[in-house]
């Protein structure tokens, strides 16, 4: 009988929050075994010549959705949870019908790929700690200046849903450029 090496999507069928005690990982075993690899994939299923691509003039464009995607992590870790400024990669139009602008300079898939592996190091370190740190408070003044709060788990829950919000919207970009997008 032959067999043929596990592929990551199978190998991540097996993980469980065993696999991780102690740390906050338990929470999110999927992470980097399955959602993240599947995001990287669609990143990679774009075509550089469609980066500029998107269904409607005041949305995204396919290159902005993964700006869009780091820019987030890399923000809401670094500025919420670990307390440094804020770094916008992504601002509005000046005409919101024109959707938005590109601040960050990631021209090609390997920026794209570097800016989003950079932006989920720090997300990483905090899946290593101890599951106490998720009842953590973070505090910070939204718009207007009024003070909000969330746990640490609530900010995680948040990006990871985030990560696989955008990588169906990625996909449905795909499938409009006619494209087959990659098996999840």
């Amino acid at each position: 009988m032959t067999t043929t090496p596990a592929q990551p999507h199978d190998i991540s069928r097996r993980s469980s929050s065993a696999d991780h005690p102690g740390r906050i990982r338990a929470y999110y075993p999927f992470w980097d075994t399955q959602y993240r690899p599947s995001l990287l994939e669609v990143v990679g299923a774009i075509p550089a010549d469609r980066f500029d691509f998107k269904p409607r003039p005041e949305m995204f464009t396919a290159h902005q959705i993964v700006v869009h995607i780091a820019d987030n992590e890399h923000n809401f870790i670094g500025n919420l949870a670990e307390g440094r400024p804020w770094d916008p990669w992504l601002a509005p139009h000046e005409d919101p019908e024109q959707g938005w602008v590109t601040l960050a300079s990631l021209p090609d898939h390997a920026a794209l790929f570097s800016a989003l592996e950079k932006a989920h190091r720090s997300t990483q370190i905090w899946l290593d700690k101890p599951p106490s740190e998720l009842s953590r408070v973070i505090t910070w003044r939204g718009d207007g200046g009024q003070e909000r709060r969330c746990t640490l788990h609530w900010l995680l829950d948040g990006l990871q849903e985030h990560d696989i919000h955008h990588r169906a919207q990625l996909n449905l970009y795909l499938r409009l450029m006619g494209i087959e997008p990659p098996s999840i």
